[in-house]
């Protein structure tokens, strides 16, 4: 069986928790909870014990010791590395940018603070311009597909791909005007404190 991929929204979710504050396990799946992380895309709590296990394989969290508060069970808090913080800034910039990544740009989303206001808006900007570009060839690759004779019940999911397109590039223009004038509140990157 081949190994699985590091990368995941889920993946993504837990380096972007431990980059605020060390967690144990229990306590990520309570944050992924409160913050409705669960409902993302590839967001799969029952994983996260594997997905922390390959991040601590892959240097990118670390455990601390073990530690026991009351009668509860021993517990191990993560830690995010260096390489872990630089991986996180990477996945958040390449899933914002790259169209491709469709499933981790909502997780994307929810930790893109940690590259800062400005160089968020500037690749959500691109991703607006780089969407537009993709509507405009989807709308003449469906006008000549009917212009040809393909009955428009055919390209229906086309239809609908091109209609959530569309919606995104909407929300994308919106979401960054609201970073360029300051409308959106914006907080501290972690560990910039």
């Amino acid at each position: 069986m081949p190994p699985r991929k590091l990368r995941s929204p889920l993946s993504l979710v837990v380096l972007g928790l431990l980059a605020d504050e060390p967690l144990h396990p229990y306590a990520m799946r309570q944050r992924i909870s409160e913050r409705a992380h669960d409902r993302l895309p590839g967001v799969r709590p029952a994983s996260l014990y594997d997905v922390v296990q390959r991040l601590a394989d892959a240097g990118l969290v670390s455990p601390d010791e073990p530690s026991r508060e009351g009668h509860r069970p021993e517990r191990v808090e993560y830690l995010i590395t260096e390489a872990g913080r630089t991986a996180l800034a990477d996945w958040v910039t390449e899933s914002l940018a790259d169209l491709s990544r469709a499933d981790e740009f909502p997780a994307a989303l929810s930790f893109m603070y940690a590259l800062g206001r400005d160089r968020v808006a500037g690749i959500l900007r691109a991703r607006a311009a780089a969407l537009a570009a993709s509507v405009d060839a989807d709308e003449t690759a469906l006008a000549n597909a009917e212009a040809g004779g393909i009955p428009p019940i055919f390209l229906s999911e086309h239809r609908y791909q091109l209609a959530l397109r569309r919606a995104e590039h909407t929300w994308l223009i919106t979401f960054t005007e609201a970073l360029r004038t300051g409308a959106l509140s914006w907080p501290t990157p972690p560990g910039k404190d």
